[in-house]
């Protein structure tokens, strides 16, 4: 019993935790403001506390991405955007520190400048391109520039990053450039270069997969990496992070857990006061997660001391490039490779998203006079529903039922009328109109109230007036209709036949 006790009080706890979360994370996105076009992406600026969804993929290419700082929610619910290129830093300024705590005023670039108190989930990047100038102090990430006590969350990054320093103090990285807080069941293919023109001082450089510089929870995150790195001052390179470190913010990382590296990263530092940090993880822990396990990795630390040339993927100075264009599918996306058939440099940019390709538009239900009818359009590719379209009911038809011994799914033919039929009280259709019929024939009249008519075909005016009689024939292959004037109504008939008698029909 004493063992129960405690465990039942924890069961209970989770149960009243639970749906709060749950009523939580519905509130938020009730309240959270959906993003269906680029425009609309590009508003988060003029509110960038608010809470946001992402409702579709968005096209991001020759748009002139200014990057902002964001301190609210974005869930991406899957969503993607595609073909993003940064080619400037924001305009927001923070103060880094390197590994010594000395401050620099700092600049950002990313699809966010800086994020702070931020919560990015569930979202894609894919084909970003970013290249920027740092004529000062500058860390550059494809998701962002900076991070403070942020989350980022189950979100994908596919690009290259490319940082041209001028400066000193400057970091490029998958995810984030630097800072602190969460990054959780990431994904990042990136290709990083990081070209040190400062020939005047020592520069303090940063490189890694999630993030260059600062201190992080990274948990179950997948990296392929590819870097180039040129530093003429001291380097700081990590499959995952750079440099592992607090600098300065007041954050504690708890775990660097479950994460898997591949690729490699080629690198120089031409200094005399040489340090050279560049592994698998963390190229260089100052600080050391409390829980630091379960990591795989398959990478290649790649340093040369030849210093004279950039090193970058390309490797001839006279490319051939040759492109192969991809076509979206119905569940894949669609790229351009670009390969040297010099060396061995490749990229692959210019995303479509998956489409379908509509087929013929099907009737899957035929209208009736009762009812609509239904058609369908699916891919032509995968046969998967694209949409549907009401077909109008038929116009009701004024004319006899077929018999039943018709024959069954035949159509009957319409047999035009060859005159207009005038009684002055009665007369005959039969033999006028139904020559091409089999016999028996059945009539209706479509206005009984002006005239009717009987089994043979014989026509009773009740009243002055037009009106139509139709026939069928009793095997349902032929109809017709013949228009009827009625000069004179029954009692009119009844009139004249006492005044005159025969004489009128003479």
């Amino acid at each position: 019993m004493k063992a129960t006790k405690p465990l039942m009080s924890l069961l209970l706890a989770l149960l009243l935790i639970l749906p709060m979360g749950t009523a939580a994370l519905a509130a938020e996105a009730e309240n959270s403001t959906p993003i269906y076009t680029v425009e609309e992406l590009l508003a988060i600026a003029n509110a960038p506390d608010g809470s946001y969804t992402l409702e579709a993929d968005l096209d991001l290419f020759g748009i002139d991405w200014s990057p902002f700082a964001f301190s609210g929610t974005l869930d991406g619910q899957g969503h993607t955007l595609y073909n993003l290129q940064v080619s400037r830093v924001g305009e927001d300024v923070r103060q880094t520190r390197d590994g010594n705590l000395k401050v620099y005023d700092t600049v950002f670039a990313g699809l966010f400048s800086v994020l702070e108190e931020a919560t990015i989930r569930d979202l894609t990047l894919l084909g970003a391109a970013l290249e920027v100038d740092g004529e000062t102090h500058c860390f550059a990430g494809l998701l962002a520039g900076y991070m403070d006590h942020s989350s980022v969350l189950n979100c994908t990054v596919q690009g290259t990053a490319r940082l041209n320093n001028y400066a000193v103090q400057s970091g490029v990285a998958g995810l984030v450039g630097y800072g602190c807080g969460e990054i959780k069941d990431c994904r990042a293919a990136v290709t990083l270069i990081f070209e040190d023109r400062n020939f005047d001082s020592r520069c303090e450089q940063f490189m890694g997969g999630v993030l260059s510089c600062g201190i992080a929870n990274i948990e179950n995150c997948e990296v392929e990496i590819d870097g180039y790195d040129s530093c003429h001052g001291y380097a700081h390179s990590g499959g995952l992070v750079g440099m592992y470190y607090y600098c300065g913010m007041n954050f504690r990382g708890l775990s660097v857990t479950g994460n898997s590296v591949k690729g490699q990263i080629h690198f120089f530092e031409d200094n005399r006061d040489r340090r050279a940090y560049c592994a698998p993880y963390l190229g260089e822990p100052l600080s050391m997660p409390g829980n630091y396990n379960n990591n795989t990795e398959e990478f290649t630390r790649d340093e040369t001391r030849e210093y004279g040339a950039v090193l970058l993927p390309e490797r001839c100075e006279t490319p051939e490039i040759q492109d192969t264009v991809t076509p979206s599918g119905c569940e894949s996306w669609g790229y351009t490779d670009h390969a040297c058939a010099k060396c061995e440099h490749r990229w692959r940019d210019s995303y479509t998203p998956p489409r379908h390709t509509p087929g013929d538009w099907e009737t899957a239900r035929e209208a009736t006079e009762d009812a609509e009818g239904l058609q369908q359009l699916h891919c032509r590719d995968c046969g998967e529903l694209l949409e549907t379209q009401e077909i109008p009911r038929l116009a009701a038809q004024a004319s006899p039922a077929p018999s039943d011994t018709g024959s069954p799914g035949a159509a009957p033919q319409s047999i035009e009328s060859s005159e207009t039929l005038a009684i002055r009280f009665r007369g005959h259709a039969q033999a006028s109109y139904s020559s091409a019929a089999t016999p028996p024939l059945y009539w209706e009249s479509a206005n009984p109230e002006i005239a009717s008519v009987n089994e043979t075909g014989l026509i009773f005016g009740l009243q002055t007036g037009e009106t139509q009689i139709y026939y069928r024939s009793a095997d349902g292959l032929c109809c017709g209709m013949c228009e009827v004037t009625v000069y004179y109504s029954l009692w009119q008939w009844f009139l004249i036949l006492f005044c005159f008698g025969w004489l009128w029909y003479i």
